[in-house]
């Protein structure tokens, strides 16, 4: 079971390092038991926050090979597919796993605990969701400036910013100053779930429009990507009661992808804290 937030722990063997396997230098859980620790039935029912894990480690730049090791077991404990999970790994499984278990909430505070600097993005933060979003966003743009260079489209940065002036009501830089955001930063990544939406519709719709549209123009399409964003605009005043550049923004998405770079390494720390203490126990 995972310890307690202050439960004292053997000097040698803290609680959730006395149920690793150690190889080598490092420390691995078993994923079937950490399933069973988590309240799932089965590791196929915690496959769903295995692969959310994995999604996660892909969009940090984090190698999924040396976090999440596919294993054969047949074995007395077990018989069947299992996983070796890495210290961080466990931590981004009890992230996306079922909140309303107990012991997935307690789980995360375990973990968080430890990584303070985590504990106040994520305590109250939807970043997974935000994240997912962002990435759908590069994705979707990708495919409408494609759309838009088959619909004759030659300036592609006047086309987007036709977009936004019909959302925002002004030039994306006007936008970033007054939210006090640098130039260079990305302004989707301080955007909340509202706001992220909105943006995702406006690039879909920009793209089937411009898909229908018969002998297009470079002027028809960037009048389409303002109409469509001038549109969504009127639908957020309408639904949320405010203008779409007031709407609040986040915590930067870039700012939690180094604070989780840099949990991987503190966790990655306490390992091979421990495996030192299992190979060298104080006397």
């Amino acid at each position: 079971m995972l310890p307690e937030k202050n439960q004292a722990s053997h000097p040698s063997k803290p609680p959730l390092e006395s149920f690793a396997i150690l190889e080598g230098d490092q420390l691995y859980w078993w994923a079937s038991w950490y399933a069973e620790v988590l309240g799932y039935k089965s590791i196929k029912t915690l496959d769903n926050a295995i692969q959310k894990a994995k999604d996660t480690c892909i969009a940090l730049h984090v190698d999924i090979n040396s976090n999440c090791i596919p294993v054969k077991r047949n074995d007395d404990d077990y018989k069947g597919q299992d996983y070796k999970l890495s210290k961080f790994f466990c931590f981004l499984v009890a992230i996306h796993a079922d909140s309303r278990k107990p012991v997935v909430r307690r789980a995360r505070m375990y973990f968080l605990n430890e990584l303070e600097e985590l504990h106040i993005h994520l305590d109250k933060d939807d970043y997974f969701e935000r994240k997912a979003l962002r990435e759908s966003i590069r994705e979707s743009s990708s495919d409408l400036n494609k759309a838009a260079r088959r619909a004759n489209v030659k300036d592609i940065r006047n086309f987007i910013n036709e977009g936004y002036l019909g959302l925002y009501n002004k030039p994306i830089q006007e936008v970033k100053r007054r939210r006090g955001i640098a130039e260079k930063e990305d302004l989707y990544d301080y955007m909340g779930m509202t706001e992220l939406s909105a943006n995702l519709f406006r690039i879909a719709l920009t793209e089937e429009r411009l898909k229908r549209m018969r002998s297009s123009t470079e002027e028809k399409a960037s009048l389409a990507h303002w109409k469509i964003g001038d549109q969504i605009r009127s639908m957020i005043i309408e639904q949320a009661g405010r203008y779409p550049e007031l709407l609040p923004f986040e915590n930067s998405l870039d700012k939690i992808d180094r604070a989780l770079k840099r949990a991987q390494k503190m966790l990655n720390a306490t390992i091979k804290k421990s495996v030192k203490e299992l190979h060298f126990p104080e006397k």
